[in-house]
Parts: structure tokens; C-alpha cells; sequence
């Protein structure tokens, strides 16, 4: 979620960099639509009145066309939307697990990491690592891996992982001495099916975004309230909220911006 507001905000600071060229083109472009337009008009002998119309469309061509392209939201920013949309959705589905005695963080950092944590759930089961994802199509493994549809799910799966691992090793190292957690890391989808609700690849639980909350609750008991009390206290700190920073100075936000979409 707050992945996708930093990237709208550097999207909209690379636009307002641009923002002067593009009325300048356009006033330039919308002029020179206009004579051409009123030459040819006048070439085939339309009245005056006529000639002004057709001007005037011919302007309005030009700038409409040119405001629709500078304000128009990139297919990549669009796809981070649908993300966070997503993700906010597993959180209302989270958040409920409040009233049995569980925290739920979202949008945490990782140390001397870019990458985040969706969601990190707390409580009397465990700590659970969740990452949404909103790939179409039925889930499957075969010999090749694991899909979604027709997109593979091994690079995924490996982050997911990794960061249920790099979670966990931060947090044991500011728990007190014998402290033993394994975070457990989960891929929620969205929109994929997941044949019988649930399946278990490589360490990692796939799961529908609708079922993950019965699951956690019914996961077992393995902390006390103190522990969940001590755990979520630690996590707090060690694991941040992912923050938005405002934009940068305007030169350097297409750059920026670019960077991020080629990735």
C-alpha cells in the first residue's frame, strides 16, 4: 500500500517536471493545427464561419490529445493500484483477528533491506510473514514449478521465504536470550484459486486472501499473551512502518520514476 503512494508521488513529481514543455508543445502544436487547418479549409472554398469551426476543433484536437496523454496514469502505476487495492483487502481481513488477542502490522520494513512486509501478524498461533498477491487463473505445480495461471510463482515463492527468514532472524536477535520463533511466511491471493484453500510449497502456505484469518486462528497456541505482548513490542521497533517520504527535488524524479517501473 504505502509502496504504491510512493510511486504515484514520484509519478506526479516527474509529471510536474515536465508540465511547462508540454503546455509550451501543446500551445505550440494546438497554432499550427489551426493554421494548417484553416489553409486547407480555405483551399477548398469553405465559408469563413466554417473555416473558424474547423480551426478551433483542429486546436482542441491537439490539446485534448495532449492533456490525455500527460495526465493519463501509466499501465505500470495503474498495476500498483490494483495491488494496494488488494492488499487492503487482506488487511480488513487481518485487522478482525484484533479481537482474539492478535497484532497485526502492515506495511513494515526490513533492515538494510528495500524490500517490505505486507502484513505481520502476532498472536497466540505464531508470527505469520503475508505477502498478497493478485495473479488470476487456478493455482497448480507440476514439474516445471508452481503457477498461477501462466505465471510463475518460483521468484515469489523465493522472496516470500526469504523474507519470513530475514523477519525472523531480526527479531530473534533483540528477543531475550532463548527465545525461539520461526515466522511463518504465507503468499494470499487475491484472485487466484487455490485448490482445496490451502497448499504448502517450500516452506511457504498459499492460501485465499478470504481464508487466512480462520486459518491463523485456528494454527494452535503456541504464545502466551506476554509473549505476544513482548513479541509485538519488539517488532514494532525493529520493523518500522514502511514511510512515505514526500517527493525529491523535481530533477531527479524521472530518473527515480524510471528506475522503479524498469524493475
Amino acid at each position: 500500500m504505502a509502496e504504491y503512494q510512493r510511486r504515484r508521488q514520484l509519478y506526479a513529481a516527474e509529471r510536474g517536471d515536465r508540465s511547462r514543455r508540454v503546455a509550451v508543445a501543446a500551445a505550440a502544436g494546438a497554432v499550427a493545427a489551426g493554421a494548417l487547418a484553416g489553409f486547407l479549409c480555405q483551399l477548398v472554398g469553405l465559408a469563413a464561419g466554417r473555416v473558424a469551426q474547423v480551426v478551433v476543433l483542429a486546436a482542441l484536437a491537439v490539446l485534448g490529445t495532449v492533456a490525455y496523454r500527460h495526465y493519463r496514469i501509466p499501465p505500470e502505476i495503474e498495476a500498483w493500484r490494483l495491488d494496494a487495492e488488494a492488499e487492503r483487502r487482506t488487511a480488513r481481513c487481518l485487522d478482525r483477528l484484533s479481537r482474539a488477542g492478535y497484532v497485526v502490522l502492515h506495511d513494515r520494513q526490513l533492515a538494510d533491506s528495500a524490500g517490505n512486509i505486507d502484513h505481520l501478524v502476532i498472536g497466540p498461533s505464531g508470527a505469520w510473514v503475508i505477502e498478497t498477491d493478485t495473479h488470476r487463473g487456478p493455482i497448480r505445480q507440476n514439474g516445471a514449478g508452481v503457477w498461477a495461471g501462466k505465471v510463475p510463482l518460483r521468484a515469489m515463492l523465493g522472496l516470500v521465504a526469504w523474507t519470513g527468514e530475514e523477519a525472523t532472524s531480526q527479531l530473534v536477535a533483540e528477543l531475550p536470550a532463548g527465545w525461539q520463533l520461526e515466522a511463518q511466511p504465507v503468499i494470499a491471493f487475491a484472485r487466484a484459486e487455490v485448490p482445496n484453500g490451502l497448499a504448502l510449497v517450500d516452506g511457504v502456505l498459499l492460501m485465499p486472501v478470504s481464508g487466512i484469518a480462520d486459518y491463523i486462528l485456528a494454527a494452535g497456541v503456541v504464545l502466551r499473551p506476554i509473549d505476544v505482548a513482548l513479541l509485538a513490542d519488539v517488532a514494532e521497533r525493529v520493523l518500522p512502518g514502511y514511510e512515505v517520504a514526500g517527493p525529491p527535488a523535481l530533477w531527479p524524479a524521472r530518473s527515480r520514476l524510471r528506475g522503479m517501473l524498469r524493475r
